[in-house]
């Protein structure tokens, strides 16, 4: 962790420093934008997929703890067969010489004759109903499978973290989009306002014969080419606000709430760096893994679990106290042999886990580059914005100096037309870097997990 943010952030805290000097808060622009990332939060069909699989995995843990608990069952079952294998049982041989006897000794016929036996070994018109209660002494399976279902739960809570984050990170970009979308189109109509104002001055020109019809024509033409940037810019403008409410979860054409671009304060997130999920889930990925290696090995482990029968046996449709039975044991299941499967196993999680390893530590490495040319991004994003504020500003002036001579005769209209060309051309390239320096402060923020979320 200390990698990654440990010595970018030297050189970060700097840019910190000077931006907030430069840029100061924007609190009108930062309270719109956060109510609209909470509600794209709550409402994104992307994060309510994400949170379905978060409760998926609640379930699942709960399922596996649900093992440890005794388990009660109900099997009954009825036979009736007719046939099959026989037992000859001679009862009649072994009993008739000895009961005739005794009744010529007691002269009497109390002893009976008896016949041969015939059983057969399938039972006739027999059932048996049980409850049989069972529960695990001591399962090491059921043990390591219950740990990795609740670091299954951390996986996807980073998970749904990370898709927060970049829901977040593009909410801010499309509402930056949006607002550099409206201010071109503010600034085209601007335009637009002052060459028919031009129009109307050329054609004053014209008809008191102080200028030539050429000059109106290419006023005309002008007018037509600002007008068609004009609605290309709307249309842009449309498109970007869509954009943001399908990440809102919106109807497209939900009008939005939109803060003036404030040329003199950008706001810039200076919040405290948290932890990448990036790394919690690699983490949680890697216990997951060391779990899978234990749970392998744990197979070669004894399995001991006790159970009782409570039921009742005996032709069908009696129950008595003769026909009612229990039956209380215990079992153990030792696998002793079975081609080194086990171990197999075991070495195939052994081995994942240190490439897990591996990628942790590459992925540490990304992240800190990342952090790193992030805060660069933004620094040079900084750097182009104060210089076109200051090319826009020149250009204002110098479009001012050139229409008054233009009104006092002194200046061409082609030279007046250059001057007003610059004068948009600017204004739009400083809403442009307005835009790019809130863009790369929101990958800055998104680099730095610095964003905090609302419990």
């Amino acid at each position: 962790m200390n990698a990654i943010f440990k010595v970018p952030l030297r050189r970060l805290w700097g840019y910190a420093i000077v931006f907030s000097c430069l840029f100061g808060p924007v609190a009108a622009q930062d309270t719109v934008l956060r109510n609209y990332i909470e509600q794209g939060l709550k409402n994104n069909q992307g994060i309510r997929q994400q949170g379905f699989l978060l409760e998926r995995n609640m379930y699942a843990l709960k399922e596996a703890r649900s093992f440890f608990l005794p388990e009660v069952n109900f099997n009954t079952s009825y036979l009736d067969s007719r046939g099959g294998r026989k037992i000859s049982i001679p009862i009649g041989d072994l009993l008739n010489p000895v009961y005739s006897s005794l009744n010529q000794l007691t002269n009497s016929s109390v002893f009976p004759q008896v016949d041969n036996v015939n059983q057969t070994f399938n039972p006739n018109n027999y059932y048996d109903a049980k409850f049989r209660t069972s529960l695990p002494i001591y399962n090491a399976e059921i043990i390591y499978n219950s740990r990795i279902r609740k670091e299954q739960i951390n996986f996807q809570q980073a998970e749904l973290d990370v898709y927060k984050r970049e829901l977040v990170k593009e909410i801010k970009l499309g509402y930056y989009a949006c607002v550099q979308a409206r201010e071109g189109v503010t600034i085209l109509e601007n335009a637009v306002k002052l060459a028919r104002e031009n129009l109307r001055f050329n054609q004053a020109l014209v008809k008191n014969d102080k200028a030539i019809r050429t000059v109106v024509s290419r006023s005309e033409n002008e007018l037509i080419g600002l007008e068609a940037r004009l609605e290309d810019a709307r249309n842009q403008s449309r498109s970007a606000v869509a954009y943001f409410n399908f990440l809102l979860n919106n109807p497209l054409d939900t009008p939005m709430e939109l803060t003036e671009m404030q040329a003199d304060t950008v706001q810039i997130g200076n919040a405290e760096p948290g932890r990448r999920e990036e790394l919690l889930k690699l983490e949680s990925l890697s216990k997951i893994i060391s779990l899978s290696e234990q749970l392998a090995k744990a197979a070669a482990l004894p399995r001991l679990s006790t159970f009782i029968d409570l039921g009742s046996q005996g032709d069908f449709i009696k129950f008595n106290n003769d026909t009612r039975y229990y039956l209380f044991g215990l079992t153990l299941d030792w696998r002793v042999f079975a081609g080194n499967r086990v171990q197999y196993k075991a070495k195939q999680a052994a081995l994942e886990s240190k490439a897990t390893g591996q990628q942790i530590d590459q992925v540490e490495q990304q992240l800190a580059l990342q952090v790193e040319t992030a805060g660069n991004r933004l620094h040079s994003a900084s750097q182009f914005f104060q210089a076109s504020k200051s090319q826009t500003a020149l250009s204002q002036q110098y479009y001012n100096d050139q229409q008054k001579l233009y009104r006092e005769g002194q200046l061409l209209y082609i030279e007046l037309l250059d001057a007003q060309n610059r004068l948009i051309g600017d204004q739009l390239q400083q809403s442009i870097a307005y835009l790019n320096v809130q863009t790369r402060s929101a990958e800055l923020e998104r680099a730095r997990a610095s964003y905090v979320f609302s419990n």
